[in-house]
């Protein structure tokens, strides 16, 4: 694809990384340097039941790749942000690191099938929204399932997803369906100097953080994390 730094969205391809088991969600791979990928879109699937068993099964046999749903018909995102798209055709791909780690080989692993989006957590397209001060991600799941996502604002910065190993103390469910905010105070943000992330920004296992909802004071948490499903700041940064 041709990179572009106008507004014009072409139709394209959107791939969206996987998280969860009991529910599956998706989180979309963005682009800063091109408007139709210039977007934070988290969804929560409704997939065919034997696509769901094909991604648990290859997460089981190669826990080192990623995977993710893809588009098969060139669309564009807002749509599903207003909520007049709710299913495309799609595929399912596995995603695995070669070379430095940042390099990348897509590979198909089913036929056509129907993604269906039961909910959209989040739909955002990007602004000239300053950094945070702190280091804040999207928190979300459903039942005992809880994930993270890094909150994207601009260049430079990084796409991780983490799948903790339990809802945190102090979460609730409608927490989770609501994707809050949360920020961890030790780790600044704040535009990492105008450099990219080139290591983890979190290499220990638990952090405190606050959880923000959106009324009432942040609440204190202890965040213990879990794997890591996806680490991008190349693409993301074009």
């Amino acid at each position: 694809m041709t990179t572009r730094h106008d507004d014009h969205e072409d139709p394209s391809v959107h791939s969206f990384i996987l998280a969860g088991k009991d529910t599956v969600f998706g989180h979309h791979l963005a682009m800063f340097g091109m408007a139709e990928h210039r977007y934070q879109v988290l969804v929560e699937y409704d997939l065919p039941t034997d696509i769901v068993d094909i991604y648990l099964k290859d997460q089981a046999d190669r826990p080192a790749s990623w995977h993710a749903v893809r588009n098969t018909e060139n669309m564009v995102l807002p749509p599903i942000g207003d909520g007049s798209v709710t299913e495309y055709p799609a595929r399912l791909d596995r995603v695995t690191q070669t070379g430095n780690g940042e390099d990348r080989i897509w590979e198909p692993i089913s036929g056509g099938f129907t993604a269906r989006i039961r909910r959209v957590l989040t739909f955002r397209r990007f602004s000239d929204e300053p950094f945070p001060a702190h280091l804040t991600y999207l928190l979300f799941g459903k039942g005992g399932e809880a994930h993270l996502t890094h909150r994207l604002v601009q260049r430079p910065h990084f796409e991780q997803i983490i799948t903790l190993p339990q809802v945190p103390d102090g979460v609730t469910q409608a927490d989770l369906a609501a994707a809050p905010e949360l920020s961890i105070p030790a780790v600044p943000d704040n535009g990492h100097d105008g450099l990219p992330w080139t290591t983890r920004p979190l290499p220990a296992r638990s952090y405190d953080a606050l959880l923000h909802r959106t009324t009432g004071e942040p609440e204190p948490i202890t965040l213990d994390l879990g794997d890591e499903r996806w680490w991008n700041i190349t693409t993301l940064n074009a």
